[in-house]
């Protein structure tokens, strides 16, 4: 997207969808993972460098790998915890999708608790 502001307004037009689709937090989850991937925020080479390692060298990773939806968040939350902005994306998708408020002791809780399932990149 151009304006990074306009990732709140998609945001939050997948959130007054929230009745209609039960999984919309994961449908959000794979929006920011799309802008943060654009910004170019990488761990371990996920998400862009693995991409175009796919794209020269078809099935080098299966369609779980790139489509898990815990590696997905485990690299949202993990940029989030590096950028101000994404902490901000993040913070709306949840607060509008769970019952609790987002802070940054929420946020490592759950990068551990996707740590401790052993998912990885």
């Amino acid at each position: 997207m151009e304006n990074k502001d306009d990732t709140f307004i998609v945001l939050k037009d997948l959130a007054t969808k929230i009745n209609e689709e039960p999984d919309i937090y994961e449908s959000m989850i794979g929006f920011i993972q799309y802008q943060v991937s654009d910004k170019g925020i990488e761990f371990d080479d996920y998400f862009r460098t693995k991409w175009e390692i796919e794209a020269d060298y078809p099935m080098t990773f299966d369609d779980e790998y790139f489509e898990n939806e815990n590696r997905s968040e485990l690299y949202v939350y993990l940029s989030a915890e590096n950028d101000q902005q994404v902490f901000e994306w993040l913070q709306y998708a949840w607060n509008a999708t769970h019952d609790e408020i987002f802070t940054k002791n929420i946020l490592h809780r759950e990068i551990y608790l996707l740590k401790e399932k052993g998912i990885t990149f």
